[in-house]
């Protein structure tokens, strides 16, 4: 475990949660924009008695079943024919968790098989940008249903909540999405907040404050 990276409380406790999850045979989310250190978080993953199984999320869904079995020593042939019986030969493994990265790249057509694979129990760790919940909440609503959903943000933001205890952490993670990853504009609503928080005396800046600054964000 690399101790400058997963110092901060937030990533501790996801990694804490996502064990929880795989363990239990549940599946996880790691949202986050780009630059968020989603990847770096995914290698971080070492469960005991588990083995890590990464799934390169740009193949079809016969590549990507035959790459799965292959990781763990099986003899697979990537075709379309033997779909069917990689998908029940993963489905029956329990010695393994698939992590896919990236996995706002996955063809729409994928994610039907990945359901299966889920409800059978073998969990998935998926990271991605915040498209890939926007895209399951219209179209698999039942897959997001079944995904521990854990929202990562850039280490810069992490080190502000920690400097910055005047600010509630919903607060600041509110700022964070509104300005989609801009840290210019984050710094600047953040210091907006601060200043009128100081001007009502307020000890704090509070969800409802922060959101006067949001509301007057132009449209992104």
């Amino acid at each position: 475990m690399k101790k400058d990276f997963i110092s901060d409380k937030r990533r501790v406790s996801y990694l804490s949660a996502t064990y929880n999850r795989i363990y239990r045979g549940k599946s996880v989310f790691i949202e986050g924009d780009f630059g968020a250190g989603k990847t770096r978080f995914l290698k971080l993953l070492r469960p005991k008695q588990l083995n890590a199984v990464w799934a390169e999320s740009l193949f079809n869904i016969h590549e990507i079943l035959a790459a799965i079995l292959k990781e763990l020593n099986y003899d697979a042939t990537a075709t379309y024919r033997r779909t069917p019986q990689y998908l029940k030969m993963i489905c029956k493994l329990s010695n393994c968790f698939i992590i896919i990265d990236e996995a706002n790249d996955l063809d729409p057509r994928v994610w039907p098989y990945l359901k299966r694979i889920i409800d059978a129990g073998v969990p998935i760790v998926f990271a991605g940008l915040p498209k890939v919940r926007t895209y399951l909440s219209r179209n698999h609503p039942d897959i997001l249903s079944r995904l521990k959903t854990l929202i990562l943000y850039p280490i810069e933001v992490e080190l502000f909540i920690e400097q910055y205890k005047d600010i509630q952490q919903e607060a600041v993670e509110q700022i964070y999405m509104a300005v989609k990853g801009d840290m210019r504009k984050f710094k600047e609503i953040c210091t907006d907040c601060r200043d009128k928080a100081k001007e009502l005396n307020h000890k704090f800046v509070d969800i409802n404050l922060a959101l006067e600054f949001i509301s007057d964000l132009p449209p992104q």
